[in-house]
């Protein structure tokens, strides 16, 4: 049996106020799905559209949707809203395969023990209720693999690869990367995670 561990940094452009950024990421059985979105602008109606998108990833997240499928709900329910950019990547352990959509500056990244670092891209753009133009993008996913998604509030440090790639858990490269990483005066989340066997957590 393998279980999914991550850790997240999540921060707001400023002290005190709604990040106009939000998560969310689930297992069930031997998937995991992981989003993240990031309403256009900042403040409470950029936080808005963003938790529009994740309420309605959330609520379907078990009833066999895709990453794309879920980017088409999710994008029904920004009608009049600021719109927001996201990323969706579901980590199927069974299969040893990550699928991901993505409209807008999201970025998702898979990085192997051996550095090797290969991208999903998202399809330009942004969600507001308006038709879209996205594809599903697929990658092999090993349980020595680590899965890094983020918005654009995040700039790695330029030893990401080696930091990722270092065997740490999640909790300690992602500490790792806040601590070498560029400040960015904008809303962030950085999300790290992987799979272990259970009797190895």
């Amino acid at each position: 049996m393998y279980s999914f561990q991550y850790s997240v940094h999540h921060t707001s452009k400023k002290p005190n106020t709604p990040s106009g950024d939000c998560y969310f990421v689930k297992s069930y059985g031997d998937t995991v799905l992981i989003s993240i979105a990031d309403g256009l602008g900042s403040g409470p109606d950029a936080r808005d559209a963003a938790q529009k998108m994740i309420d309605e990833i959330e609520k379907r997240a078990e009833a066999g949707n895709t990453p794309l499928s879920l980017l088409q709900e999710g994008n029904r329910s920004l009608h009049g809203s600021r719109g927001s950019v996201v990323g969706i990547a579901m980590i199927d352990n069974r299969n040893q395969q990550v699928a991901y959509a993505g409209i807008g500056n999201i970025t998702c990244l898979v990085v192997t023990r051996e550095r090797k670092k290969q991208y999903l891209i998202s399809n330009p753009g942004f969600l507001n209720g308006r038709p879209f133009r996205a594809i599903e993008r697929y990658l092999p996913f090993y349980p020595d693999d680590t899965i890094v998604l983020f918005s654009d509030g995040i700039e790695l440090p330029n030893n990401w690869e080696y930091v990722i790639a270092n065997g740490l858990s999640p909790e300690k490269t992602l500490k790792r990367l806040v601590q070498e990483m560029k400040r960015i005066d904008d809303d962030a989340t950085l999300i790290v995670g992987k799979w272990y066997k259970e009797d190895s957590v």
